[in-house]
């Protein structure tokens, strides 16, 4: 027979009355010899000056076996100045009747400010145990059962609370057969485990008990809310279960004076808006790595992040959400970040805007607004970024656009790349300077003693070509292969090389326009138009906004790059070959 008990608390309607006492206790009306159950006491005082003079008594229970008991205590201030406080003790035991027959449970007692109070006698029907075997007790095993416990039943909506799921046994040996725990599913609560570790046995009274697992309980509306119980397998049988109790929460509405900007954010919080790589100078056209960071501790499972405001001075695409969390005792902690890219559209001075945001604070029981977030960026034209460099980082920024560029795809140039010093080293210039100094030096020197000894061999002078010239000969002699290309691209996209799949793409771009004499995009299109019709063109300029949304996403996966392969492949096949 599966038990289950349910227990309402409730607060007072009559705030403004004090000295109030309510000693309840559930009744059960009928079970077996050898049956276990639950008998639950809630003793309930209302008022500062309320004294609570002599523990329960209870009645007489020689008729049972008391297999093991539980309490909790809550105290809920209602306004401090008033004298309204509420405190509340619930006991709960676990009964087992010894015979049958009808027994009468008497009343509880308890003396609170020299008044006695007590609970109205009841009588319950014990029958015989069954004689045919019957199928185990789902909520309780014959050597060990659960009971959950939680911290504090009243909190506000999206307020965590602490339940702590315990296993009761004379048996020290029962607690190694509980296993697999399952925490209470439904909608509308969010479970996050804190601890499944289990601590040392405890012993009262020749009961043992055993903490089970420590989980947060986040309730999402408000009302009373009855929480699942909890379940656990027993090591002998993967189908028997042992089942927790039932409890119910009474969640709070959140106060009046809602912000219009409130998030469904419920405990401390902080936002920032960061620009990822602060010494990259913002260029107009090229992307912008944004993030926004929402950090502290509350509900961040169901927390709406705040989103940036469009802008005529910047685009910007969807974000790459990730989150970074733990539980510690009694809160969650961690970190939010969205990742955006943003696009400048113009020159200058801009604010990158977000929405303001705004959290309840249960522990002040109040509101709070962060007001607006911005981030300033002094976006810079391609040549104002052009001008602003020195010499040798224009050298330098050359010579990596020479390998980058050279087709050479089964090279990678990566790491030939020469590196833009941050400050110049005086001792490495000299160096230079005296090693050309000493090899002009011995040059002449041999010229000279060369001339001596055949002075009638006059060559004629062949001027030398500069890297530029050079590379522009080296280019109009090799003859580029779209099959290798492609076979390339799928080896990369195959290894997750993101950085160089998009190189060797605009590579592949770049000499499909030569071979058609395309002198910018817009004539490559009509080109495309024209020879291979409209649906070419029309294809290509989709894959280029593909290449330039994943080329610029935080987050690049080998799933994405591989279906922009096929469709690169598919598209140079018609155009290439």
């Amino acid at each position: 027979m599966k038990l289950k008990f349910y227990f309402i608390l409730f607060f007072l309607a009559a705030l403004h009355i004090r000295g109030q006492v309510t000693l309840e206790v559930t009744e059960v009306k009928e079970t077996r010899v050898n049956q276990r159950f639950n008998l639950s006491i809630m003793l309930q005082i209302s008022g500062e000056n309320m004294q609570q003079e002599t523990p329960l008594r209870l009645p007489d229970l020689s008729k049972f076996d008391i297999v093991g008991t539980a309490s909790e205590q809550n105290t809920v201030v209602l306004d401090a100045r008033k004298g309204e406080i509420i405190n509340q003790m619930v006991y709960q035991f676990v009964l087992s009747p010894k015979q049958a027959g009808k027994i009468k449970i008497g009343s509880v007692l308890v003396t609170v400010n020299g008044k006695i109070y007590k609970t109205e006698p009841f009588e319950m029907t014990v029958r015989e145990s069954e004689k045919i075997a019957a199928a185990p007790d789902p909520v309780i095993d014959e050597n060990v059962y659960l009971n959950m416990e939680i911290r504090d039943r009243s909190v506000y909506k999206n307020e965590p609370t602490v339940a702590v799921l315990r296993a009761y046994s004379r048996d020290y040996g029962s607690f190694r057969k509980v296993r697999n725990i399952q925490f209470p599913q439904q909608k509308n609560v969010q479970i996050q485990p804190v601890s499944l570790n289990k601590p040392e046995i405890e012993t009262r009274s020749g009961l043992a008990s055993q903490v089970l697992a420590v989980f947060l309980i986040f309730p999402s509306e408000s009302g009373s809310i009855d929480i699942t119980p909890a379940t656990a397998s027993i090591a002998r049988s993967t189908k028997e279960k042992i089942v927790s109790n039932s409890v119910r929460l009474n969640v709070k509405k959140l106060p009046a004076g809602m912000p219009a900007n409130f998030k469904n954010a419920v405990g401390n919080f902080e936002v920032s808006l960061v620009k990822n790589d602060p010494a990259t100078v913002p260029e107009i056209d090229q992307p912008v790595n944004v993030t926004v960071k929402l950090s502290g501790a509350g509900n961040l499972r169901s927390v709406r992040m705040p989103k940036l405001l469009s802008s005529e001075n910047y685009v910007f695409y969807k974000p790459t959400i990730t989150s970074n969390t733990r539980a510690e005792e009694d809160k969650l902690f961690g970190t939010i970040t969205a990742d955006y890219v943003v696009i400048p559209k113009k020159p200058g001075p801009i604010n990158v805007l977000l929405e303001n945001f705004s959290y309840f604070n249960p522990e002040d029981q109040n509101y709070v607004e962060l007001g607006p977030q911005s981030l300033a960026l002094d976006v810079k034209t391609h040549q104002q970024v052009l001008d602003a460099k020195s010499t040798l980082e224009r050298v330098n920024d050359y010579t990596n656009n020479v390998l980058e560029t050279v087709n050479t795809p089964v090279l990678q140039t990566q790491n030939l790349k020469v590196k833009n010093p941050k400050k110049i080293d005086w001792k490495i210039v000299f160096l230079n300077l005296g090693i050309l100094v000493a090899a002009v030096s011995l040059f002449l020197l041999f010229r000279r003693k060369w001339n001596q000894r055949k002075p009638a061999l006059v060559e004629a002078y062949k001027p030398i070509m500069t890297v530029a010239e050079t590379e522009e000969i080296i280019k109009r002699n090799l003859q580029y292969n779209f099959s290798d290309g492609i076979e390339y691209l799928k080896f990369l996209s195959k290894n997750n090389e993101s950085a160089k799949f998009f190189e060797t793409y605009q590579d592949m771009v770049l000499k499909i326009k030569e071979k058609f004499n395309a002198a910018n995009e817009t004539d490559f299109r009509k080109i495309l138009a024209e020879k291979f019709g409209q649906s070419a063109a029309e294809e290509y300029r989709l894959i280029s906004e593909k290449v330039k949304i994943e080329k610029y996403s935080p987050l690049q996966t080998q799933e994405s790059l591989t279906k922009l392969w096929e469709d690169i492949a598919a598209l140079f096949q018609k155009i290439a070959f």
